[in-house]
């Protein structure tokens, strides 16, 4: 069985080489940790458990949304699949980056040493405390370690929850955070029909249409206490920002990247160079998520 967004991915590759400079450099890792992923899911047994299966009331979670309650669905995670995932994806690393190849050898004995000591089923809070352990040995840098969790996170929510994402009822939604996971948002689009805000869940990928003038994180209005900036020579993209909460995510612009079924967890990598610069002017991730490392600086174009 072929990963369901495999194709989408493709495509996105070969239209983020035109639109950011420099993305050539890192076009190989993206396609051997994505190729990583895909291979996965087309091998691994039992596929449809390796997330808790889902299911709702179609009228309470309508309620609900209506209410402002995002349904906060956080199914548990078959251990040894998570942990096969990451490896996979440590040896892609490797592949592609051979001087990593003792800290990715640390980082699956780490692996190793969680699955023999959990649960077959683990929640989302424990990969997120593996994360932590996995930093605060210093075994990998705070940006690696944010994309193989992310990448492996998402993939996993992404293909088993897309249906019920679709089936959600997410035009009565109007939080910033996601309808159906919780999770907060790190980038949207703009839609190119109407220019509407729609923002998309990093994690489980339900989108959800949110006020323009509104900050998901605080739900600050106050218009002059917003704003964006794009990367000069590259409007496609925009980093917005709140000086209330100091926080800020990404927003693409279909008007502009000109293309529908845009597959945005590979623009968000293709420009983690505008997350730096987030940092650089202050302000932090409201998603939570730490794309890049303390003390790193930008690389701007001449």
């Amino acid at each position: 069985m072929k990963y369901s967004k495999q194709e989408l991915y493709q495509g996105e590759i070969s239209r983020c080489r035109r639109l950011y400079r420099g993305f050539e450099n890192l076009e190989p890792f993206l396609s051997n940790t994505f190729q990583a992923v895909f291979l996965f899911f087309e091998t691994v047994e039992d596929r449809e458990g390796i997330l808790e299966k889902v299911s709702f009331d179609r009228n309470k979670a309508r309620s609900r949304l209506k209410n402002g309650e995002s349904m906060e669905i956080n199914p548990t995670i078959q251990t040894k699949a998570l942990v096969q995932i990451l490896n996979e994806l440590g040896h892609a690393v490797i592949r592609i980056s051979p001087e990593l190849k003792a800290s990715i050898k640390n980082f699956q004995n780490i692996l190793g040493n969680f699955q023999e000591k959990s649960k077959e089923r683990v929640t989302r809070e424990e990969v997120w405390k593996l994360k932590d352990l996995v930093l605060a040995e210093g075994v990998l840098a705070r940006d690696m370690a944010t994309f193989l969790f992310t990448l492996a996170l998402s993939a996993i929510y992404r293909f088993n929850l897309e249906a019920v994402s679709k089936g959600l009822r997410t035009d009565l939604w109007e939080g910033g955070n996601c309808a159906l996971c919780g999770e907060k948002p790190h980038f949207g689009l703009l839609r190119s029909e109407d220019g509407a805000k729609v923002l998309e869940c990093w994690l489980c990928s339900t989108q959800w249409v949110h006020t323009r003038i509104k900050c998901p994180f605080c739900s600050n209005t106050e218009q002059e206490k917003m704003g964006f900036f794009t990367v000069e020579d590259n409007d496609g993209c925009r980093v917005q920002f709140c000086k209330k909460c100091g926080c800020y995510y990404k927003l693409f612009d279909t008007r502009k990247i000109a293309g529908e079924n845009i597959f945005l967890p590979v623009h968000n990598l293709a420009t983690l160079s505008y997350d730096l610069l987030a940092r650089e002017e202050g302000f932090k991730a409201g998603s939570g998520l730490e794309w890049v490392n303390k003390g790193e600086k930008p690389e701007l174009d001449d």
